[in-house]
Order: C-alpha cells, then sequence, then structure tokens
C-alpha cells in the first residue's frame, strides 16, 4: 500500500485501485499496489514504475518529510542513497541559507503535500462520521489462485445511497463526493493487479525475448518532477 492524497486521488483513479486504511482512528487513502506484504506488483525488476501515475510519496525520494522533536515539520535527506555529495551536484541552499534551486522545489512541494494531507484528513473524517466506510474483503485472481486482502475499508454504495438528503447535500458542500467517486471508480483496477502478475511472473522468468518496452511503455526517471501535475 501507498499513502495518497485527495488531489492524487483525482489522478491515481484511472490507475489504480484505491482503498482506505485506519490507524489510530485515522482514516486515509491508499494505492493498492500488491497482494501481499513485501510486494508491489507496480515495480519491475530492474526498479522502474510499470504505471502512468506515480504517487508522491515515491516521487518525493530521497526526500522526506517528518516531524521534529518539538513536532515542527523537517525536510530529511537518505544519506544512505548514494544521491549526497560534498563536492559536487547542486547546492540545497544559497549563501544566504534559503533553499535554491531543485531543492527550492523541494520544499514547496513538501509544503503542498502537507497541505493537501490535512485536507485528506478531513475529508475522509467527514466520511466516517457519515458512516460511510465498511470493511473490505477483497479476493483478486492473482493468476495463480485467489488471493484474499484483508484490512482495507471502502465506502459502502448502499450507505452512500441511502444517506437522507439532508446527509447528502451536507457531502456535497463538505466538497468529499469528488474523492468518493474516484475511489468508486478505481475498483475497476482491480483487475490490473491480476495481470501485473502475470506480468511479473513472466518478466521474472528472465526470457530473452521478454523485454519491460514490450510490456509497457514506462516513464523514465528524468520525467520525475516535484509537483502535482
Amino acid at each position: 500500500m501507498l499513502p495518497l492524497t485527495v488531489t492524487e486521488v483525482m489522478r491515481a483513479s484511472s490507475d489504480l485501485a484505491i482503498g482506505f486504511m485506519r490507524q489510530d482512528e485515522i482514516v486515509a487513502p491508499v494505492a493498492i499496489c500488491g497482494l501481499m506484504p513485501g510486494q508491489n506488483l507496480y515495480v519491475a525488476p530492474d526498479g522502474r514504475w510499470l504505471g502512468s501515475y506515480v504517487p508522491a510519496s515515491l516521487r518525493s525520494y530521497p526526500f522526506a518529510l517528518v516531524a521534529g522533536p518539538e513536532g515542527e515539520r523537517v525536510v530529511c535527506f537518505d544519506e544512505e542513497s548514494g544521491l549526497l555529495s560534498m563536492n559536487s551536484g547542486e547546492p540545497f541552499f544559497d549563501d544566504d541559507h534559503k533553499p535554491v534551486g531543485r531543492f527550492a522545489q523541494v520544499v514547496d512541494f513538501f509544503t503542498q503535500l502537507e497541505r493537501d494531507r490535512q485536507a485528506t484528513r478531513t475529508y475522509c473524517d467527514l466520511i466516517d462520521r457519515q458512516g460511510l466506510f465498511s470493511d473490505w474483503q477483497m479476493k483478486v485472481d492473482a493468476g495463480q489462485g485467489i488471493q484474499e486482502v484483508t484490512g482495507l475499508l471502502r465506502v459502502d454504495e448502499v450507505a452512500l445511497n441511502n444517506l437522507s438528503d439532508e446527509a447528502f447535500l451536507q457531502c456535497r458542500h463538505a466538497g468529499i463526493l469528488p474523492l468518493i467517486y474516484a475511489h468508486l471508480l478505481s475498483t475497476n483496477r482491480l483487475s490490473e493487479l491480476s495481470r501485473l502478475s502475470q506480468v511479473q511472473a513472466q518478466l521474472a522468468g528472465q526470457q530473452p525475448q521478454t523485454r519491460l518496452e514490450d510490456v509497457f511503455a514506462l516513464p523514465g526517471a528524468d520525467d520525475l518532477e516535484f509537483n502535482f501535475d
């Protein structure tokens, strides 16, 4: 599972199946990328992404936004990524210690991402208070038998359709209906997990005639930007 924000859900829903997870009474949307722990069917053996939309949590690497000792948000860098150099490359700060160049874009990216996460939490809380979340007992054909996936929530369409006119108008005025509908439409992408299971099995077989370019038109690393566009 990969975390998503409400802005991302609108774009990711055409490419990824989207569910919700509850942790410490907080519900958040997630992209479903595999059928078992430690598995991501959207990552090819050579590390390339097999989908068309790359979640922000991946695009931000090797940077991350974490809570500091006093609760402040701090942009951090994975020093073990092999991408940090003290001798060459682009600087993070100018002579006045202000973010510069690509790192300034990273800071702006995380500022927008944090704002979007807060909005996502508010939206999901409204959906939860309307009693629209239900357990999602998912069964997907993984090519080698039916795989059950548990621990996810989905929007209950019956509960949604049974909302009173007043409650439905509250949802509309709160702006949560696009998130709900994008999630519901994305469930059609579950079949993609079955197809990717078969693709991964083919690629793992290391058949000489099988090339990634013959399976998908893949985005290159240079195509990834620090924005939501």
